[in-house]
């Protein structure tokens, strides 16, 4: 398998393939990154009320429920509307990237074997796998590595650096563990959704594939590495987009009124994150391309077994490698007879 052709096809379908960017790219991407702004937004702002930047008597967290509750009391009429976009907007969040993902997969997995596999039929497929990818991400998200970078910026914010170094061995042996079992369970999406495997028999089967095929350590590092710059660049854009609105809405609110620098502020964070959602879509295609790439044509090689001589694994590549094409006419048997034999249409 070659790994560099498999990343330059993954780019190639990824750049022709527009409408794939647009519906499973870049629409669950908005609620993605969205969300993850209002999270990193939350996480600065519960950093610096906390008291190793603040001696404030009150958290985040309570400030936040207080603003909540006082608008709601204020604003009765808006409460209504604001609570249906609330439900609305988590619903997509939770359920709309995993349909998505493998909607995704299909598609990208149909059109590498030949078949004329668009949107619909992506999301045809992948609604029906729906429910197994997402008890399957349910489950490797708890030790997976956000959820324990999530657990330190706790223990640090509000047990204190004390308690947080003393925790620190045990965090750095969590994160191994989370990398080593993200590895071996690389393809376990894709064994679910390509191939309909229950959830712990895709775990098994995916993790076998990764210590079977050691010999393409170095495709699945790299291919960890552009998952890597996947992150690097969502986490960019994820502080980007913030960024950009306190600062605009700051500057201007110092040489206009503030309803104008609110206004203003708000526009320039909408074009950053309509933007950042467009390049993570990008992102997000190629890495699924990329995967399911090599996914295929790792499943595709039979296991040899120990009992396999080495002439029997010759005959059996060279099978595998030259194969006659169906509409070939068979070989004729060696005929004893001359050449220059008549046969029976020459008499007609």
């Amino acid at each position: 398998m070659n790994y560099r052709q498999i990343i330059s096809e993954a780019w190639q379908y990824t750049q022709k393939n527009k409408s794939l960017i647009r519906w499973y790219g870049f629409f669950p991407e908005i609620f993605s990154t969205t969300a993850g702004v209002f999270y990193i937004v939350y996480q600065i702002f519960a950093f610096k009320k906390s008291y190793l930047f603040d001696n404030s008597q009150s958290s985040f967290m309570h400030d936040v429920f207080a603003f909540i509750w006082e608008f709601i009391t204020t604003h009765i009429s808006w409460t209504l509307p604001l609570v249906i976009f609330a439900v609305i907007f988590a619903i997509f969040y939770l359920l709309f990237p995993t349909i998505a993902q493998a909607a995704t997969i299909q598609m990208i997995a149909r059109n590498r074997n030949g078949q004329n596999a668009g949107v619909g039929t992506g999301m045809r497929y992948g609604i029906l796998s729906f429910l197994q990818l997402f008890e399957y991400h349910a489950i490797i998200k708890t030790f997976g590595f956000w959820a324990i970078i999530i657990e330190m910026a706790f223990v640090l914010r509000n047990l204190g650096p004390v308690i947080f170094q003393m925790l620190m061995p045990a965090f750095i042996v969590l994160i191994v563990i989370s990398f080593i079992l993200t590895l071996l369970f690389t393809y376990a999406d894709f064994y679910i959704v390509i191939d309909d495997m229950p959830i712990f028999q895709a775990m098994k089967n995916s993790a076998k594939l990764v210590l079977t095929n050691w010999r393409y350590t170095f495709l699945i590092t790299v291919l960890m590495i552009i998952i890597g710059v996947r992150i690097i660049i969502q986490t960019f854009l994820v502080f980007f987009v913030p960024g950009i609105i306190i600062l605009a809405t700051g500057y201007i609110a110092t040489i206009a009124l503030p309803a104008t620098s609110v206004i203003i502020g708000g526009s320039l964070g909408l074009v950053t994150l309509m933007l950042a959602a467009y390049l993570n879509g990008i992102v997000d295609i190629f890495a699924y391309a990329v995967w399911t790439f090599s996914f295929l044509a790792l499943t595709s090689e039979k296991e040899v077994s120990a009992r396999a001589t080495e002439e029997e694994m010759h005959v059996k590549t060279s099978h595998e490698h030259i194969e006659a094409p169906a509409s070939d006419p068979a070989p004729s048997e060696p005929n004893s007879e001359p050449d220059n034999e008549p046969s029976d249409t020459d008499h007609y």
